[in-house]
Order: C-alpha cells, then structure tokens, then sequence
C-alpha cells in the first residue's frame, strides 16, 4: 500500500495546514517549471518527475478530505496488525551437544510447529473497518466542504483572469467551470475535457465540459 504521508514528507499526526504545507512544498520541487529548468517550452519534466507528481496529487487527494483521510489511517492500521501477526517462528533450535569423555546423553532437537496465518483476526480486523467507513459514510457528508487555499485539485472550482489562466473560487458561489483533474504541463487532458493553464504553476488544468 502507498503511504501517502511518507510521499508529503510528514508524520501520521499532522495536522491539515501541516499537509497543506508540504503539498505545496512538494508540489513546486517536483515541477522543474517552478525553479526555472523550463525554457520557451522546450523542456519536458521525465517520466519520473510526471509519476513522482501524480503521487503527490493522489496524497493530497486522501489526506486533505477527513472521511478519506480516517478511512486511509484504518487501512494502514490493518495492514500493519496483520503483518505483525503473520511473523514465523524459526524451525527449530538444536540443543548443543557435549564434546569430550563425559558420559552425556545429548538432548534431542525440538522441532516447533509452522505459525499459522491469523485469518481469523485478519477477517474481524476488515469487517470492523468496513462497518466503521459505512457508518461515516452514512452519517457524515459525502462531499466535505472544500477550503480556498489557491490550490487547484479534482473538484475544485474556477473562474479565469484576463489571460486565460484559472485560479479556484468557492464552489457554493458563482463559477465559470469544474476541474476534473490537474496533469503535468506535458500531459494531455482526456479528448471529453478543455484545458487551461493554472495561473499558480502547477500544471495543466483539465476542465469538465
């Protein structure tokens, strides 16, 4: 499983503005047009830069909504009480064997029985988070409220300045046009979609028809 707060840079217990932060941080470094490298369009970021952004953009989409973020953290949880439970104990241990012209009668080997993978447990563990992510699911929003914090994610909504370049607005408010996703300058958006240009520098800004 991807750990999202390993790819932003930050710990378990962060706080939202501490991810907002390094979604940002991480975001401008990953783009070599943010630090100058892109001139007059004639270089593109490598595959590594394109895949390292899609999974900074994949983090902030979990970690910044509340319902995904606590569903994500009991997912980790799982895994990780499953994988401590599934440890193997070794084969055996031989007892050592006296050497010499003493009478002694050497202790057999013990032999301990193969662990068994703890199904149970494992089968408990995911029926419990999944009544838990159904329950938030029912009694919580469906879509969390979005913040302004100038950063165009999928979802967000946007007007455009005098130029042509979007920039996000409030969605319970008036707006030109809905993002479905944001991708690499060098990306092309899906053929159902128009692009623009966001006017932060993040990329390319595929917009819903």
């Amino acid at each position: 499983m991807t750990d999202h707060y390993a790819t932003l840079g930050v710990s378990r217990t962060a706080s939202h503005e501490q991810i907002r932060r390094a979604y940002r941080e991480r975001m401008r470094a990953a783009h070599p047009d943010s630090s100058g490298e892109r001139t007059s369009g004639a270089s593109r970021p490598s595959g590594s830069a394109a895949a390292e952004v899609t999974r900074i953009a994949e983090a902030w989409d979990v970690l910044s909504s509340p319902t995904r973020r606590a569903a994500y953290d009991l997912q980790l949880a799982s895994g990780s009480a499953a994988g401590a439970r599934s440890t193997v104990s070794g084969s055996g241990t031989t007892s050592p064997r006296m050497q010499g012209t003493f009478d002694y009668e050497p202790q057999p080997d013990r032999v301990y029985p193969p662990a068994r993978f703890p199904w149970r447990f494992v089968l408990i563990t995911i029926g419990i988070g999944t009544a838990i992510i159904l329950f938030l699911h029912l009694v919580g929003d469906r879509t969390p409220p979005r913040t302004i914090d100038g950063l165009i994610t999928s979802g967000s909504c946007v007007d455009f300045d005098n130029v042509g370049a979007a920039f996000e607005v409030s969605c319970d408010g008036p707006h030109q046009a809905v993002v479905r996703e944001l991708v690499p300058f060098d990306s092309a958006c899906d053929s159902d979609t128009t692009q623009a240009r966001d006017r932060q520098g993040m990329g390319t800004v595929c917009i819903e028809p």
